[in-house]
């Protein structure tokens, strides 16, 4: 690993690392990434044992089993190779943590079944959070969260994956679908590391066939309040007793391991202040609030929203948002014209799903959508060829858009299609028409609509 004297010395990127990161962002449409960092276990004494040609081999077979994973389907950017690390990052939480054990199944395999003088243990540590704000990467925000990524991995051992508490809460749900199997997880509590003021809560995923969860076996965890403690705080308790029942009336809401940097109410569109507090842990709402409940939410893309209730009474508020996902159901197709299918190709796309929405009152929209697209392409008979592309959308049984596009020239089209006061969908062509290559796309996206701020 690097010298660990700083992020921007540490882990400083590249200009066309940087612009690596933010096209993928954008391209996935989101604010907020997970950072995933890799380390060979024993590299070093491995280097220093049997040489770098021997070293240069095993990191050869190390890459050759991790890129391809982490980079299936482009859902995984690679950013940095750092020796024997990898710093990667993704767009899904959920699916940063399956490659995570998809690598661990992928080295148990290849250990149980390679003939050579090679063992591969890999550490994994994930953290998850905002990198950009306005639609502009912000490169402290960015340091920090891989400063912690590669921090969290310095705790795990050979065949761990650590990770902090946004991306176990974010990724829960496939954690617990796949409980039923092989996979666990478990809390290890709460540890100090290095450079971090405030102690971090760490998790563990682990498939069980491999290796049971276990504790970091060198970072200092936070000790419990020792009894002395205990006496001086009913002393101080004792105190300010008073004062605390004088103060019963005013709210006071805080945030318990509260990391997203931009959340809103759902009812207002108003945006949630929180105090300054860099650790990413407990965070104190400045907004001015009544007691009643409230619906609070933010987005990782704009297809992809966490939704949170919370309750407001008077006094002190200790409140752990339970943020559940509400994902919102695309669909695409891809064909092309060539001497293998006589420049003639049709394909049809249908995809039925069930989501949920919620209106300015906090009450749950249910939605059901049948979308479909169709692409097919054929030859002009002026010789030219020429794609035909369709869409249509029902929802809750009700056909509420349907359109076709029809074209013998390149084409790049992206409007909305439908829209209502909660959501839109939006159709997106590119038709690319050629002596050498005719290939046509047609997607049906959809966006969350944002409640404009009260006045």
């Amino acid at each position: 690993m690097a010298v660990e004297n700083g992020i921007k010395q540490n882990y400083s990127l590249s200009k066309k690392e940087l612009t690596s990161v933010d096209n993928y962002r954008k391209i996935r449409e989101t604010s907020v990434l997970t950072v995933m960092f890799t380390d060979i276990k024993g590299f070093t004494d491995l280097t220093e044992e049997k040489g770098e040609i021997f070293s240069a081999k095993v990191r050869k077979t190390h890459n050759s089993i991790l890129i391809p994973i982490i980079e299936e389907n482009n859902e995984g950017l690679i950013v940095k190779h750092i020796g024997d690390s990898i710093m990667a990052v993704f767009s899904e939480p959920s699916t940063a943590v399956i490659r995570a054990i998809k690598i661990q199944q992928a080295l148990n395999k290849f250990n149980k079944q390679n003939l050579d003088d090679i063992n591969l243990e890999v550490r994994i540590g994930l953290h998850m959070g905002q990198i950009a704000i306005e639609n502009d990467i912000n490169l402290d925000l960015f340091g920090r969260h891989v400063n912690r990524a590669s921090r969290v991995e310095s705790l795990a051992d050979g065949k761990q994956v650590y990770m902090t508490y946004p991306v176990f809460d974010s990724a829960r749900g496939w954690i617990e679908q796949h409980r039923a199997g092989d996979i666990t997880w478990k809390k290890h509590g709460a540890y100090f590391l290095k450079g971090i003021k405030e102690p971090i809560d760490i998790y563990e995923v682990a498939d069980t066939s491999i290796l049971k969860p276990k504790p970091p076996q060198n970072g200092r965890k936070k000790r419990a309040v020792p009894k002395i403690g205990i006496l001086l705080s009913l002393i101080i308790l004792g105190i300010v007793l008073s004062f605390a029942i004088m103060q019963f009336q005013k709210i006071r809401v805080t945030l318990i391991e509260f990391w997203p940097e931009i959340v809103y109410f759902n009812k207002s569109g108003e945006k949630l202040l929180l105090d300054d507090n860099s650790s990413g842990k407990n965070r104190i709402l400045l907004n001015k609030i009544k007691r009643g409940n409230y619906l609070i939410y933010y987005d990782v893309s704009r297809m992809v929203r966490y939704y949170a209730p919370i309750s407001i009474k008077r006094g002190k508020n200790n409140i752990d948002p339970d943020f559940k996902e509400y994902r919102l159901p695309s669909t695409y197709r891809t064909i092309s014209l060539n001497e293998k299918n006589q420049f003639k190709n049709e394909l049809i796309a249908k995809r039925t799903a069930d989501y949920s929405l919620f209106n300015i009152v906090n009450e749950e929209i249910r939605y059901k959508a049948d979308l479909e697209i169709s692409i097919k392409g054929k030859t002009h008979t002026s010789g030219k060829f020429e794609f035909i592309a369709g869409w249509t959308i029902d929802l809750n049984g009700e056909n509420v858009c349907v359109g076709i596009k029809t074209s013998s020239k390149e084409l790049k089209e992206r409007f909305v299609i439908y829209e209502d006061e909660l959501h839109y969908y939006e159709i997106i062509l590119n038709l690319c028409v050629g002596t050498k290559q005719n290939y046509a796309n047609i997607e049906i996206t959809p966006s969350f609509k944002t409640v404009s701020p009260t006045q």
